[in-house]
């Protein structure tokens, strides 16, 4: 297949206003905003038997990555210009690495770095990861299957590992909310940092009020920020293995980065005094890709990996991440951490890579956010702790109507021509979407009708 056309679409998460409406032609408006507040997309189109299939696939500017609104856009164009005319081979045994080698042949063409290395020095990383995705939603579409299908080498996992991050934010009104009957399931996570002597406290109470009752807590996340030392993690073991409530209850504890990142005695010390515990640590130094791994190679055998997507280089490293880290002995889970705030694209994207990898064992959407969002339809839902995409192939998912007309900030257009007419493209755009305004009103319709023949069916069926 090949790639004929590629456009970047610069979306605000939340419509604009009049003044923002009235600003966004302005040359530097949007780039002068806070990167989390918008959401990029590439959208690729490929001819196959002489029909078009899209694929897409999104980017989040993030400072941990040394990305800006500005730059991450920048690089987009780059990376959408030199897309069109790419080869997509459609049959490959190896999707993922396909997919790759297409984006690393563009990013050394930009950066002129080859290799490997490129793909760990990505200048945008988070671009990368959304090129990828974009590929391989076309490669899915044209099989016929899920992408989470088309990059697992074994029948995909039901995803029950989502971290609700809210909930202990608030720990006492989350204990009101057990002690009145409220379910707890998944995982929870602090992403605030706190102390050891705070975290013991938090935890051996949150485990205490669910003793009461049933539960289908997985574990407990907590973020030391680097700032225990090694007698305040040997207090929080004494403390939480004192009650026995975490074994009893097959709850684990994760305590993110405790120590500063030099002191690896501190980290030995560490892993003897939780062996035997349900106690972990999980390691949030910067895993960027397979060249930061070996120098995390004398930890891999005691603790957790959290790997942000975005900023590994795509989605394809994250995978050889999983594969390098267990040549090391890591035996632990893996955190696919930084989605929060992304829409309904990411979640899948996250999901599928999630059930390709055999050491995930959590990480963080937040689904719920995006009804607000209203940028691709369908939605993830969930139930019973349990993510549930939509059923198709590919991501099943398309951008939005009415999301575009409200959000859309910045519409850049390329095909084989070259630069392409940015008004054209637009109507073509939004010809091509979900016209979501009419699904309120239908699903709307459907309860209605489902009343009235419950109506109906007590009127003619009366109780006895």
């Amino acid at each position: 297949m090949k790639i004929c056309n590629a456009e970047v679409v610069l979306l605000k998460n939340m419509p604009l206003s009049r003044a923002e409406r009235e600003a966004k032609t302005q040359e530097g408006s949007a780039q002068a905003k806070k990167p989390s507040e918008y959401s990029f997309f590439i959208r690729v189109t490929g001819e196959h038997d002489g029909a078009p299939l899209v694929g897409l696939g999104e980017a989040r500017p993030t400072s941990a990555s040394e990305e800006t609104l500005k730059s991450t856009l920048r690089y987009a164009r780059k990376v959408a210009r030199r897309l069109v005319g790419k080869q997509l081979d459609l049959t490959s045994q190896a999707p993922t690495e396909h997919a790759n080698d297409v984006v690393q042949e563009i990013v050394s063409d930009i950066s002129g770095i080859a290799g490997n290395v490129a793909s760990q020095r990505r200048p945008s990383p988070s671009v990368c990861f959304a090129a990828e995705c974009a590929l391989l939603d076309l490669i899915a579409k044209n099989r016929g299957v899920s992408v989470a299908q088309l990059t697992s080498s074994e029948a995909p996992l039901n995803v029950e590992r989502n971290v609700f991050n809210e909930p202990l934010k608030n720990p006492a009104r989350l204990q009101r909310s057990i002690a009145k009957g409220k379910q707890v399931s998944g995982w929870l996570r602090r992403g605030k940092r706190i102390s050891g002597k705070d975290a013991s406290a938090l935890v051996n109470s949150l485990l205490f009020a669910l003793s009461e009752g049933s539960h289908d807590l997985k574990g407990i996340i907590l973020n030391a920020g680097q700032r225990w030392s090694p007698d305040e993690w040997s207090d929080f073991c004494d403390e939480v293995a004192l009650t026995g409530l975490a074994a009893k209850q097959n709850v684990a504890i994760i305590v993110e980065d405790p120590f500063h990142e030099d002191a690896d005695a501190f980290y030995q010390q560490a892993f003897s005094k939780m062996e035997g515990t349900p106690l972990r640590i999980m390691l949030s130094k910067p895993v960027w890709g397979r060249e930061s791994i070996s120098r995390l190679a004398i930890y891999l055998p005691h603790v957790e990996l959290k790997i942000v997507p975005q900023k590994a280089g795509g989605y394809h490293e994250v995978l050889e991440v999983e594969k390098e880290a267990e040549q090391h002995g890591f035996k632990g889970g893996i955190f696919l951490a930084g989605v929060n705030g992304t829409t309904n694209l990411n979640s899948i994207a996250m999901v599928s890579l999630a059930s390709a990898m055999r050491f995930n064992r959590y990480f963080s959407t937040s689904f719920k956010k995006e009804g607000k969002t209203r940028l691709v339809y369908p939605h993830v839902t969930l139930e019973n702790s349990q993510l549930q995409t939509p059923e198709g192939p590919g991501f099943a998912t398309n951008l939005c109507r009415s999301g575009l007309r409200k959000r859309l900030v910045e519409l850049h257009a390329f095909s084989e021509d070259g630069r392409a007419n940015t008004r054209e493209v637009r109507k073509a755009l939004l010809e091509s979407v979900y016209d979501d305004r009419f699904i309120d009103r239908e699903l709307a319709e459907q309860e209605r009708y489902s009343y009235s023949d419950k109506a109906l069916e007590a009127t003619l069926n009366p109780t006895q």
